[in-house]
């Protein structure tokens, strides 16, 4: 493994007591294991000491730009793509990630021959090193199915903390959200046609501050779940259908009130529904146009990405 050029890409949000600990385990799992260190990226958010603590332990320091995890993760990511690594390995700065698997990542990539390598917590048994809640737990499971029926994958997991990946996978990756870059970079990645596999990834109990996504999983479904919609295009199918529908069965009930009344106006203002026509009507006409503008916003999110 010692002739892969390896990048590794971390964004942080004040973890000034983790960062440190975090590079120097790296570059000692690495050079124990020969493993080729190209760069480690750091992108941050800090108002603490993150930045001057990784800067001084040699890693490359980027400013996040404070538009969240996913829009700092995807900064970061493209700009160790530009420097040309071999593999890019993202790692999360909570201190939840076992870096001794960095060997695993990075051996599986290698073997296997995948442009993109996810960690599950839940594909072993054993595998959280805590008490983890089990309304989280039912949160990650909706996530999972959700990715499952977007990518066609049997997936486990939603938010492993390590990936190993192709810088091809990188160069391609569009983003739609700003906090959803662990799931929309799966649904990407699969739409491009890359070889994607899951692993069994140890989750270690935080030991300093609060998780950078939310404290709640079931909360960021509601959060998340609109962005994924968009991103696997499924709005399409459930506005532009729904609304066609809601149309066609005004049209229907109009065109019963007309027969029912003998086109007799008077009539036809005094049955309910007619009204229920004019319900129909609004209401699928303003979902198909609602589908036609996430549909534009969508498309201009990814024109501004390239």
């Amino acid at each position: 493994m010692n002739s892969e050029k390896v990048t590794f890409v971390i964004p942080t949000k004040n973890e000034e007591k983790t960062i440190d600990k975090i590079i120097r385990e790296i570059k000692l799992i690495c050079e124990k294991s020969n493993i080729n260190i190209h760069e480690i990226i750091i992108t941050d958010d800090s108002t603490d000491n993150t930045r001057k603590i990784a800067s001084e332990n040699g890693a490359k320091v980027i400013v996040g730009g404070g538009k969240g995890l996913g829009s700092a993760m995807l900064k970061g990511l493209k700009i160790a793509a530009k420097n040309n690594p071999d593999v890019i390995i993202s790692i999360d700065a909570d201190g939840q990630v076992d870096l001794n698997e960095i060997n695993i990542f990075l051996k599986t990539f290698i073997e296997e021959d995948v442009d993109l390598v996810l960690g599950s917590r839940f594909k072993e048994k054993g595998l959280i090193d805590y008490s983890y809640p089990m309304l989280n737990r039912f949160g990650t499971l909706v996530l999972s199915l959700i990715l499952r029926r977007f990518t066609k994958l049997e997936l486990t997991d939603s938010h492993g903390g390590i990936r190993a990946m192709s810088p091809h996978v990188v160069n391609e990756l569009e983003l739609i959200g700003t906090h959803t870059y662990v799931q929309e970079s799966i649904i990407d990645a699969r739409e491009n046609g890359f070889n994607i596999l899951e692993i069994p990834s140890r989750w270690l109990k935080r030991e300093h501050g609060e998780s950078r996504v939310v404290l709640s999983i079931p909360k960021y479904i509601f959060f998340t779940l609109p962005v994924l919609i968009l991103r696997s295009g499924k709005h399409i199918n459930y506005l532009f259908t729904t609304g066609i529908f809601l149309v066609l069965l005004a049209l229907l009930d109009i065109c019963i009130v007309l027969l029912d009344t003998g086109f007799s106006l008077p009539q036809m203002f005094d049955r309910q529904s007619f009204v229920l026509f004019f319900i129909l009507l609004s209401t699928g006409i303003n979902l198909f146009l609602f589908g036609v503008v996430l549909e534009l916003i969508t498309q201009v999110k990814r024109r501004i990405n390239e």
